[in-house]
Parts: structure tokens; C-alpha cells; sequence
């Protein structure tokens, strides 16, 4: 064999010439694989809120607020309409239990509260000493009318003579002492020839704690007063006008009668009434009116039911009340067989009586 001539063939791998290519073909490969499993990278930012929770006020917007506040207000308005009616419907039933079954028979029934009018007799009563019975000392009829618009008040002095069932010429205040609420709704009935629709009756001993619960009131004292002489042994005065007074200062206002007659006492009792009224029917005093009208009506006894009473006092909030529509029944002081009365002018009452229920 030739010196130049090999026994074999030198192998070359092929593509050996480019093995730089071949490496760099499979990093690239490589790195294109990787690439392929990695996942896009997340730009960097702040991480997200957690959402805001309903109560929170955090960035809350106008209408936001807006809502919240009107949820607050409905539900305190509810809170307020219930435990009021709650307040007022427990005062009620003591003052239901205090009328008799007797008087709610004698009564007329009536019509719709809201729509017609209404006759509600006021009887303010007070023993004398070492008595059980009481006698009628305020005796007023309340008119309340929608449809004229108006609430009016017709009084009767308590010495008005009239004849009375079974006992003849007496006093209207005795048929109270002598047949209880029953007589009263029959004989004030028989006098006037008007419907008798509700009762409310109140003793003087409660006029006292009934003012004082709301705070006192305010009368127009239609005649001043001066060193009146009252039980007890002392004087009361009382100037005309506006006066403010407590409980303590109404009873006196209201049981005085030692300086004039018994014309001047209804006019203050009507204008009493008519303070008590004022006052539940303030703006001041709405936020408390539930509970100011349930110290009222425990004071008090009725006939009438927890929507009637709420009927009413909507009525005393929205009817007028004129001094022209505040009268006292018209008679003549007069002894007769040396008691004193009070003697009707029957052509006057008539017309009085008409003028009460003329819209």
C-alpha cells in the first residue's frame, strides 16, 4: 500500500463545518421553548381595594348620602309613629274604663269624624268635702265641624235652671250628683235638642298633673282678676291677656269663681280648653305630641277609641277656632224659692243654640 494512501476514510459528522450554527440553533431553540412556558409578566401596580361595605361613609358620593339618610329618617319617623301610638293606645284604655256603660248607651252615635260634625260634651267635675259624688262644675259643649272649617264651644253655666226626670227644677250641675254621666248627657241633651256624640270627662284633682306632663300652657284670660278669695284661705289674681301657667296656676284659673259669676268662669274654662289645645297643636311640641296627648288622656275618661282620638286631635290641629265661636248659653241670675240659678232667656238660647250649629 502506497505511503500516501490511508486504510480508512476519516467520518465527518455532517454539517461538521458549521457546529458553531448548530449550537446556537439549539439554544435558540431552547430559550424559544422556555419563552413559549413563561408566563406574560404583570406590570407593576397598587393592589386592588377590597369593596366598600354598605354602612361605610369612605369615599361615599351625594347620593351615597342621600340614601342613608333618608333609610334614618323613614325608620325614625316608624319608631316615632309606633311607640306613639302605643303610648296613646295604653292612655286610652285607663280612660275608657272611666265612662260608664250607661253613658256610651245614652250617646247618639255619628257619622264619620273627618267628614260630619260632632257634638262632644266637656264635663269637669269636683266633690265637695266629705262627698263621694261629684257635681258637674264645667259643663261645654265642643262642635267640631270639617266641612265649616271650625271648631266651636258652647258652655252652660253650672246654675242653669232646668227640670230634671224624677226630681224636677234644679240645677243642671245636679244631674250629675244625681244619675252620673248618664244624667249629664241627658239633661245638657234635653236643654240644647242636640245630638250627644261623645263624652270627656275630667276632675279637677287631675288638672293639676295634666298640665304640668305637657309643660303648662298658655291662655287668653278674657277678664283680669285681682285678689280673688279662694278655698284654702287665700287670693288668686290673673291679669288679662296672655299668661302662662302651670298646673298649680290652671286649677285656680279654672275653679275661681268668687270675683264674678258663672259666665266669666266658662269663658275661662273655654279659654283653658282652648290652651290645652294650642299647646298639643304647637310646632314645638309635635316631636312630643304622642306622649304629651297620652299624659292628656290619662287624665281624662271618653268614650271615644284611639282612632277616634287621633281623629280629634288631627281636627284641633287643622280647624280654626274664632272668638265669636266661644259662647256662654244666656240667662238671668235669680233666686227662686231662695236658691240661686240661672234663668234661660229662651228666645236668646234659641238663637244661640242655632248660631252653634250653622255652619
Amino acid at each position: 500500500m502506497p505511503p500516501h494512501t490511508k486504510p480508512y476514510r476519516r467520518f465527518k459528522a455532517r454539517g461538521a463545518g458549521k457546529s458553531s450554527e448548530g449550537l446556537d440553533g439549539l439554544k435558540s431553540l431552547t430559550e424559544g421553548a422556555a419563552a413559549a412556558e413563561r408566563p406574560d409578566p404583570v406590570p407593576l401596580s397598587d393592589p386592588p381595594k377590597p369593596p366598600r361595605k354598605w354602612w361605610s361613609f369612605r369615599g361615599m358620593s351625594v347620593w351615597g348620602w342621600t340614601w342613608r339618610v333618608g333609610v334614618v329618617v323613614v325608620l325614625g319617623l316608624v319608631a316615632w309613629g309606633v311607640f306613639g301610638f302605643l303610648a296613646i293606645h295604653g292612655a286610652v284604655d285607663q280612660a275608657n274604663n272611666r265612662i260608664t256603660a250607661s253613658a256610651r248607651q245614652a250617646l247618639t252615635p255619628g257619622a264619620a269624624m273627618l267628614s260630619s260634625p260632632q257634638n262632644t260634651l266637656i264635663v269637669g267635675s269636683d266633690a265637695r268635702p266629705g262627698e263621694t259624688r261629684s257635681r258637674a262644675d264645667t259643663i261645654m259643649l265642643m262642635r267640631t265641624d270639617p266641612g265649616a272649617g271650625k271648631v266651636k264651644w258652647l258652655s252652660i253655666p253650672r246654675d242653669f235652671r232646668v227640670s230634671l226626670p224624677g226630681q224636677g227644677a234644679d240645677k243642671i250641675n245636679a244631674a250629675y250628683y244625681l244619675a252620673g254621666q248618664k244624667g249629664i248627657i241627658t239633661a245638657v241633651r234635653d236643654l240644647t235638642g242636640l245630638p250627644i256624640h261623645h263624652i270627656v270627662t275630667i276632675n279637677f284633682n287631675g288638672v293639676k298633673k295634666m298640665v304640668d306632663d305637657i309643660g303648662g300652657i298658655t291662655v287668653n284670660n278674657p277678664t283680669a282678676l285681682r285678689n280673688c278669695k279662694y278655698p284654702g284661705g287665700t287670693t288668686v289674681s290673673f291679669p288679662a291677656g296672655q299668661i302662662d301657667l302651670n298646673g298649680d296656676e290652671a286649677l285656680k284659673f279654672v275653679r275661681v269663681r268668687k270675683c264674678d259669676d258663672d259666665f266669666h268662669r266658662a269663658a275661662r274654662q273655654q279659654a283653658f280648653v282652648t290652651g290645652v289645645k294650642g299647646k298639643m297643636a304647637s310646632l314645638t311640641t309635635i316631636p312630643f305630641s304622642p306622649w304629651n296627648g297620652a299624659g292628656v288622656i290619662r287624665a281624662i275618661g271618653t268614650d271615644m277609641g284611639t282612632t277616634d282620638l287621633m281623629k280629634l286631635g288631627w281636627l284641633q290641629w287643622r280647624l280654626t277656632s274664632n272668638p265669636a265661636d266661644r259662647v256662654v248659653l244666656a240667662g238671668i241670675p235669680r233666686y227662686v224659692n231662695g236658691i240661686s240659678y240661672v234663668v234661660g232667656e229662651p228666645n236668646l238660647d234659641e238663637q244661640q243654640i242655632a248660631d252653634f250649629v250653622r255652619r
